[in-house]
């Protein structure tokens, strides 16, 4: 199998969620509103019980049984990623945080604060050796609010923040989830002023949707050129592998037509010369692999052979240039580890060359989200 070894000093994890159910605004739905010392102090098997009556049927698919009633910080991705060095060859270096509102949608007037306090959070883990160092952080916009509710994010914080995040994915099958209350996310008056503005901050777009809904942002990309984008998790073909939700990939007939439109939106956004992919999310629920609760994957070979045409089907389109790895870590765990991840993607990307895994891994997250070299020497 192919190692990072030499091709880079560390990896780049450019996708991390991290959260605490017991600390706003990762709260928990039905008891969010407690006070934040009542929260902290409840057992941990009343947050744990709590949060799976509160979360497991919103948040179906999205991640395995209990990973979203326990902590998910510094301390566990460490120990998530201590023998990643063994299967990549080299450790993770650098990671870029992500939002973890997910949790909990709050009002148009709480917007703008539980943004700041996500960033206050996420500033505040504990980076740097022995852990990963901060490469940068994404601020998670808000579509109902002007300017996207990031205004004063971005004054106080612009010196780390690298581009902002909105999850506007909504899906017709009812029981997948739907990111947005907004039916037009994108072409909302708000959005277009807010948008406009991006790239003028020196600011990247990271888009959370699903693959019926990427011609949009092919639309979107060939509008505002000067605009870098960054699709997530390949675009989310959700059900491509098989049924998820009430009735999504459920025949062989229908996961055909998913693959298909799949890959014709891909291709479309891979001719829009500011758009990357984030090669992320790969063991995601969502994709279809089945909900037991021991997972459905079965280890790096299967994985590697589900996800290989995807993957390839994406650095054929987009090139070695425009691709960006994200481990998705922890709302993956209960189908692959990190190590499995990075192994399945090794196996099928190694053949391509030193290249393109070393642009994927680590020089191509360098660039687009102003990296300093300093932060990923290992």
């Amino acid at each position: 199998m192919a190692t990072l070894a030499g091709r880079v000093p560390g990896i780049v994890d450019a996708h991390v969620n991290f959260f605490d159910p017991r600390r706003p605004p990762w709260g928990l739905p039905r008891i969010g509103r407690v006070p934040t010392p009542i929260l902290r102090a409840l057992p941990d098997p009343l947050v744990r019980l709590a949060t799976r009556i509160a979360d497991e049927q919103s948040l179906s698919g999205v991640a395995g049984p209990g990973l979203l009633s326990a902590r998910y910080q510094m301390r566990e991705y460490v120990r998530d990623t201590a023998g990643l060095a063994s299967v990549a060859g080299v450790p993770v270096a650098a990671v870029l945080p992500v939002d973890a509102q997910w949790r909990r949608r709050v009002s148009i007037n709480e917007a703008p604060e539980a943004i700041a306090e996500d960033m206050r959070t996420l500033r505040e883990l504990s980076y740097g050796a022995p852990s990963p160092a901060l490469g940068g952080l994404i601020v998670p916009g808000d579509e109902r609010v002007a300017g996207l509710g990031v205004r004063t994010v971005l004054d106080d914080e612009e010196s780390l923040i690298r581009g902002v995040r909105l999850r506007w994915g909504r899906h017709p099958d009812p029981l997948v989830r739907d990111w947005s209350t907004e039916p037009d996310a994108l072409g909302s008056p708000i959005f277009r002023k807010a948008f406009a503005r991006l790239a003028e901050r020196g600011l990247i777009f990271e888009s959370l949707c699903y693959s019926h809904e990427l011609a949009q942002l092919a639309d979107l990309a060939s509008e505002f050129p000067e605009t870098t984008i960054v699709v997530e998790h390949l675009g989310l073909p959700v059900g491509v592998f098989g049924p998820i939700g009430s009735s999504t990939g459920a025949t062989a007939a229908a996961r055909a037509d998913i693959l298909s439109l799949w890959r014709e939106r891909m291709a479309m956004l891979a001719a829009r010369p500011n758009v990357l992919v984030k090669i992320s999310g790969i063991a995601s629920q969502l994709l279809g692999y089945g909900d037991e609760k021991a997972g459905n994957i079965g280890g790096q070979r299967i994985l590697a052979d589900m996800i290989g045409p995807l993957v390839l089907h994406v650095v054929d389109r987009f090139g070695p240039e425009r691709v960006i790895f994200g481990s998705n870590a922890p709302l993956d765990s209960h189908n692959a580890t990190i190590g499995v991840t990075v192994g399945a993607l090794l196996d099928v990307l190694g053949p391509r060359g030193d290249y393109l895994l070393a642009h994927l891994f680590a020089e191509n997250a360098q660039r687009v989200y102003r990296i300093p070299p300093a932060a990923t020497e290992g």
